[in-house]
């Protein structure tokens, strides 16, 4: 499958210079709308076998977040350095495609890697 990188509330500028980086590289781009945070990541991914559900959304998911479909472990790699090399911000809360989380509803993805961010970070 073709890589894809979704997003959650991107700067502006910072999703431009993604944009072009992404498109040299032939990977897509795709936005999460708030609309859509309670979809599952499989729905999300536009996979078989997904539909759109009806869930409750939760709210406060304030911060940037990335998620890094169809890559393999030296993708990921490399497309994090050229985005670093870019001036591309770090972004801390970013997500690659497992089986496990494929099922997950962003809300939930969001709030597993929120709590390891913070785990990892010392935060509260």
């Amino acid at each position: 499958m073709k890589e894809l990188i979704l997003y959650y509330k991107l700067d502006e500028n910072v999703k431009n210079i993604m944009s072009i980086i992404l498109k040299q590289l032939d990977v897509e781009m795709k936005e999460i709308d708030e609309k859509d945070i309670s979809q599952q990541m499989g729905y999300l991914l536009n996979l078989p076998g997904y539909q759109r559900k009806n869930i409750e959304r939760e709210e406060n998911l304030n911060e940037t977040f990335l998620f890094f479909a169809h890559f393999s472990n030296e993708q990921l790699d490399i497309i994090l350095d050229v985005f670093r090399n870019a001036g591309i911000p770090f972004i801390p809360y970013k997500a690659m495609l497992t089986n496990d989380n494929v099922v997950y509803t962003f809300q939930q993805l969001y709030k597993n890697v929120e709590n390891e961010y913070k785990q990892l970070t010392h935060q509260n």
